[in-house]
């Protein structure tokens, strides 16, 4: 199953904690800090649980207790003035002494000078800045690094009222009372995932350039598989790199203000705490607090090199009071070592890049009530080449696994163990969380949970070899064809991992017609991802609705097939295409096809328009075409999940689409004709203010032609908002031969209702945008449409057309996460106002709602 499920599986169990909890053990270690020399004495000396934020510091005289509800396998002791040491613990032990020793450093400290007035920290954060040109990994023209990835995933949080749901009290009678796993804070986790992934990634800066391979992961988990993409989701450092010289940090969508960014005195309240030993550096201790705890910014505290002022130890969390849905708590853990220029002839140092990342996030549900959910990623870096950069076509690459990454083999986790991971590999709760998860997943009931969560998730239910659906086609009732049931399939990984079939069949109640669809597909190249397919598909179709032209939004599209059906139409499409990515971020694409134009509502076109209302009439024709593409997407990154690619998405570049289609008599078509379109869209990510998308598409055609092969602009008259449509437009109200549109949205996030009283509680967010098109119709064209009554005396439907030098406009602002998913937006139509074609009656304003998940 795919993990994209889990997120829906993660609220569908809810937890086995129902079995009363038994007694928590509680661990305490003592024991004495001394000078290693003198034998005196260490006050006031940090002990800590590595790999964890628990910890105490000594007495006057050098003596701590430290009690918590779980321990780790080692402890760490610092002072300033004195190398810091670790000790192994055994984490089993109720109780245990251990001693410390600890040997000075000899390391003298950089004078700070202060001046009256002037907070001392203000002084350090504006060296950080001033050294970040040497510090900064970006310095570097090229990195490569083995890197060692281990993500857990569990249930925590679980009320009186969630342990009374049948599917818990089934996991329960399945569960010991003996399975069970705390955290920090004493709450009882239940594992739902645990992953281990060892990578070699590589980085190159001019071009910019990355790539990551796979070596090995070993997954055990929920409704996740044991390769695949969860090796490629969960193997890696995309979850964990972020880079906090940077002004903002991007977390889960959103971007927060970083404590050492340019911004910084705008943002955060700071202190300078101590200095301290960290590793063989020297640093200053700075402590920083939000000075709004509404804005999307951290606590914590940071250490900086009293020599090179450059950033060695991080830690951040971010408040619970932060404008972020569903998260109740997130914390980021760096540490940063300095590197050596792998090029130089001499040992030269180079920027600072992460040796340790670790992740942690406490997610809940809507409401006080709802589950909690406790992710944690731990990253370790090693084996560091610095400076040397590999031919730019060594990093045109997708991130694929190994056939044999998932392959078990003890020997080499052994090694990786001792060599890359250390004390972060799987321990002995690692082991018995793996335990639970093979006991889990032998449950009935969890089983058909994982079921739904896919069907839910993915709109299709996987039957071995074939995955059924998808879901939101299964019904719809509409004027035409009553009620339409569907079903369809598509072959996966499991059936072949070159062929990939899919089809479907639909049959209406009303109109009494089976509708069908079928295409076969042959996959050549993963890397360079080529295909080549043939498609075939008999079904009624809506003006304007297409799939192709509304961008494969699968739910606008299966809405579209509900009630008054304007605009239908019967259409046969045959089509061939062939794609091929001969470089990475160029996707071309040739296609030869035809289909056939039958409406269903009152429409005839002038076959010789030049002989005016003298003319022929018709209402079909046929359209057969060749067409060629391309496809521009700088950046972007891609998942193989099977015989599927899934785009992540480009950082900050546009995708760019350009086409070219050619109509042919030769081929069997009833007219020859040029088109031309264009589509760009993008994010801009504007730090504080929020984010901006804007999607940019034009079309031009010099030929003439019926008004359906021409441009019919996308309407939305539903009550269901909808991004990058007309909101206010009728579904084919205007048609033109050439045209741009531009849909812009902005985000502003928290930045405004985060200021105003009353209202910051409800983490509401702004939202505005604006829709624009520019389109016009030649003489030609409008030559070509009849208005005269049909034989029964209906009068056709005639398509509008825009004004060339007056562009139609909406306008739209409203409120987002309202209960943290639903978002009602106001849409005002500015100009052409009249009524519409075909005396269909226009509202300038309408009120429209949508629901998203977001954080």
């Amino acid at each position: 199953m795919r993990p994209l499920n889990l997120l829906l599986l993660l609220f569908l169990i809810v937890s086995y904690l129902g079995t009363e909890a038994r007694a928590q053990t509680v661990y305490t270690v003592t024991g004495l800090v001394t000078d290693s020399r003198t034998g005196d004495p260490i006050p006031f000396a940090s002990v800590a649980l590595v790999g964890r934020r628990s910890g105490t510091v000594s007495d006057e005289k050098g003596h701590y207790t430290l009690t918590v509800k779980i321990l780790t396998d080692s402890l760490a002791v610092s002072s300033l003035g004195y190398k810091p040491l670790r000790r192994a613990i055994d984490p089993e032990r109720p109780t245990q002494a251990v001693d410390f020793k600890l040997e000075s450093s000899g390391t003298a400290l950089q004078e700070v000078t202060v001046k009256a007035g002037e907070n001392p920290a203000w002084r350090v954060l504006r060296q950080v800045r001033k050294n970040r040109t040497i510090n900064d990994r970006k310095r570097l023209s090229a990195y490569e690094y083995d890197s060692y990835v281990k993500t857990e995933i569990a249930l925590s949080h679980v009320t009186e009222r969630m342990r009374k749901n049948p599917l818990i009290k089934r996991i329960n009678e399945a569960m010991s009372k003996q399975d069970s796993i705390v955290d920090d804070e004493g709450h009882r986790l239940l594992p739902l995932l645990a992953s281990e992934s060892v990578s070699r990634y590589y980085f190159r800066s001019s071009p910019e350039r990355k790539r990551e391979d796979i070596r090995k992961t070993r997954i055990k988990g929920v409704a996740v598989d044991d390769a695949g993409l969860s090796s490629q989701l969960l193997g890696g450092t995309n979850l964990v790199s972020q880079n906090f010289y940077d002004n903002y940090i991007p977390i889960l969508g959103k971007d927060f203000a970083s404590p050492i960014g340019d911004n910084w005195k705008n943002w955060y309240e700071f202190f300078l705490a101590d200095t301290t030993q960290i590793g063989d550096h020297v640093c200053y201790e700075i402590h920083f607090d939000p000075k709004r705890p509404e804005d999307l910014v951290f606590i914590g505290k940071a250490w900086i090199d009293t020599t090179s002022f450059a950033l060695c130890q991080i830690e951040t969390r971010i408040g619970k009071d932060a404008n972020l849905n569903y998260v109740r708590g997130l914390t980021i853990e760096q540490e940063l070592e300095t590197t050596v220029d792998s090029s130089a002839s001499k040992t030269a140092s180079a920027g600072w890049l992460p040796v340790s990342i670790k992740l942690t996030a406490n997610l809940t549900g809507v409401g006080k009530q709802s589950l909690g959910m406790r992710a944690q990623v731990t990253l370790r870096n090693s084996n560091v080449v610095v400076n040397r950069p590999h031919p730019i076509l060594f990093y045109e690459q997708p991130i694929e696994p190994s056939d044999t990454v998932a392959t078990t083999n003890e020997a080499y986790w052994h090694t990786v163990q001792s060599t890359l991971a250390g004390a972060d590999s799987l321990s002995k709760e690692d082991q018995k969380a793996r335990e639970i998860i093979a006991k889990l997943r032998a449950v009935p009931a969890v089983k058909v949970a994982e079921a739904i969560g896919q069907v839910a998730v993915t709109g299709f239910l996987k039957a071995g070899g074939l995955d059924i659906g998808p879901y939101p086609y299964l019904f719809a009732v509409n004027s035409v064809e009553g009620l339409r049931t569907r079903i369809g399939f598509r072959t996966n990984e499991q059936f072949s991992r070159n062929l990939v079939l899919r089809g479907y069949v639909a049959y209406g109640t009303l109109d009494a017609q089976f509708k069908y669809g079928a295409e076969i597909d042959y996959l050549f190249s993963r890397q360079h991802w080529t295909i080549a397919g043939v498609r075939i598909a008999n079904d009624l179709e809506r003006l304007g609705l297409t799939p192709e032209l509304i961008g494969g939004n699968r739910i606008f599209y299966a809405f579209s097939r509900f009630g008054r059906y304007r605009g239908g139409y019967q259409s046969y499409q045959k089509e061939v295409f062939f794609k091929t990515e001969p470089v990475k971020g160029i996707l071309l694409t040739a296609m030869l096809g035809s289909r056939t134009f039958d409406p269903l509502f009152p429409f005839r076109y002038r076959v010789d328009p030049e002989l005016g209302d003298q003319s022929t009439l018709r209402s079909e024709y046929n359209d057969a075409y060749w067409a060629v593409e391309a496809r521009l997407a700088r950046k972007e990154k891609y998942l193989m999940d099977g015989n599927e690619r899934i785009t992540l998405g480009t950082k900050r570049a546009p995708v760019l689409t350009l086409r070219y289609t050619r109509g042919s008599k030769m081929l069997g078509g009833d007219f020859n004709y040029d088109r031309f379109t264009l589509r760009a869209q993008q994010t801009f990510r504007l730090g504080p203010l929020g984010r901006t998308t804007y999607l940019l598409s034009a079309g031009y055609t010099p030929s003439t032609l019926p008004a359906p092969l021409l441009f019919p602009h996308i309407g939305n008259p539903t009550p269901l908002l909808t991004t990058n449509t007309f909101n206010r437009m009728q579904f084919y109200e205007f048609v033109s031969d050439r045209f741009v549109a531009i849909h812009v949205q902005h985000r502003f996030e928290g930045l405004l209702f985060n200021r105003i009283p009353g209202i910051r509680k409800f983490n509401w967010r702004l939202i505005a945008n604006v829709d624009a098109l520019w389109g016009s119709m030649s003489k030609a064209n409008e030559a070509v449409a009849s208005r005269k009554p049909l034989p029964d005396g209906v009068r056709p439907i005639y398509f509008g057309a825009l004004d060339g030098n007056k562009p139609y406009m909406e306008v739209g602002y409203g409120i987002d996460n309202i209960f943290k998913l639903i978002r009602i937006q106001a849409i005002h139509r500015l100009n052409y106002l009249d009524d519409g074609p075909n005396n269909i009656p226009l509202n300038s304003f309408a009120l429209k709602a949508s629901a998203t998940i977001s954080f």
